[in-house]
């Protein structure tokens, strides 16, 4: 590895370490409000849906709730409102804008026009173009969403005992655990 490599990963490290949690601190603050809401704050009724189509498009419902299921589209409208800036909010709603656009340019359909599987095929493509580089400080919109939705996903109630197998408070350490495929993942009072 060179040099400039070990220092730019060193400083996605210290980012990651910094805004984590700060980040998830945000996540956990809005949980209740969003709780006792079904009110949009920011979003509009087609931004919330295609919001809700694409986080249930990277987290489907299966055994477990969808992100939709656990209002994950809310919680977005609420960091909106919140916590981001201005801009960065700006930013958000056009990034939304350009990736229906896109999907309307590369497939002939708005996204929340496609079919489940269409959907899902479209997000594989983008997902296999965008999520496999490495980017500096200008991240495009769908990795900021799909990390978003996911850490939304895993801060809620919902999302994080029915993944995860949580224990507030963990034994002692074990180095080398068996693990199975139906296994969950355990975490404590962090993520």
């Amino acid at each position: 590895m060179e040099r400039r490599e070990a220092l730019v990963n060193i400083s996605w490290m210290l980012k990651s370490a910094f805004l984590a949690p700060t980040l998830l601190t945000a996540l956990q603050s809005c949980q209740e409000e969003v709780s006792k809401t079904n009110t949009l704050l920011v979003l509009d009724e087609y931004q919330n849906e295609l919001i809700k189509s694409i986080a249930d498009a990277i987290i489907p419902s299966t055994t477990t709730p969808s992100a939709s299921d656990v209002k994950v589209n809310y919680f977005i409208d609420l960091l909106l409102k919140d916590v981001f800036e201005v801009d960065v909010q700006q930013k958000f709603l056009k990034g939304l804008l350009q990736f229906d656009e896109s999907c309307e340019s590369n497939t002939g359909k708005s996204f929340l026009k496609l079919t489940e599987k269409e959907q899902f095929s479209y997000l594989k493509q983008v997902d296999e173009d965008i999520m496999s580089k490495e980017y500096g400080d200008l991240v495009p919109f769908y990795f900021s969403f799909k990390v978003l939705t996911i850490k939304t996903y895993f801060s809620t109630k919902e999302g994080a005992i029915s993944n995860l197998n949580y224990n507030p408070v963990p034994g002692p350490y074990q180095g080398e655990v068996a693990l199975n495929k139906e296994d969950k993942i355990t975490i404590g009072n962090r993520m």
